[in-house]
């Protein structure tokens, strides 16, 4: 059977799956899932099966089931970067930043014009309070958006980087601000210590 009728048939099998996920019906399309799941002997159908499902896990915020179901996935197909792009997220969503960070990376050497993989990364960067990374890798983001990504990608990304160079504006002038107490404080110090100023 070719490659083209193996995914029409796993399409028509879980399509009752894919109109409970269209309709935000996730609970009801992990049931319709697991039972297909369960009836399945072939390894392709097994593995959509699969990815559906632990995209359902990952849209009820299950994210460890999510994970569990996202890492059976990619044992067989590893360069999967939406896959790849769901694990990041449940990794972020349970707060594990570099097990994310790392996801991404790798989405990157895979797809290195993935709009949204250097958005988030840019993102985690941010969380990690590594401000200058994040500003750079969410300008290679929004050059990414101008090529390749579509309109909704285009402004998000320029609407985070604006929000990025604004924090990095402002961190930059409360560094000066403070900078510049430090040095009166000193002044007044040495001052002091000479007999000028009381």
């Amino acid at each position: 059977m070719s490659r083209k009728k193996d995914f029409t048939i796993i399409t028509l099998m879980n399509r009752g799956a894919s109109w409970l996920i269209e309709q935000g019906d996730y609970e009801g399309a992990i049931k319709k899932l697991q039972k297909r799941l369960k009836n399945q002997t072939e390894p392709e159908p097994r593995l959509f099966i699969l990815k559906e499902l632990g995209y359902c896990y990952l849209r009820l915020n299950w994210f460890k089931e999510a994970l569990e179901t996202f890492d059976q996935y990619l044992k067989v197909y590893p360069s999967d970067t939406d896959a790849r792009f769901y694990r990041a997220n449940a990794y972020a969503s349970l707060k594990w930043t570099d097990e994310a960070i790392k996801e991404l990376r790798i989405i990157l050497t895979l797809a290195p014009n993935d709009v949204l993989a250097r958005h988030e990364l840019a993102l985690h960067y941010r969380d990690k309070g590594w401000r200058k990374e994040s500003l750079n890798e969410m300008r290679k983001a929004n050059d990414a958006a101008r090529i390749y990504g579509n309109a909704e990608e285009q402004r998000i990304v320029a609407g985070s980087l604006s929000h990025l160079e604004d924090e990095t504006n402002n961190e930059d002038d409360r560094f000066m601000a403070s900078f510049l107490v430090l040095i009166i404080l000193l002044l007044k110090m040495k001052l002091k210590m000479k007999g000028l100023y009381k």
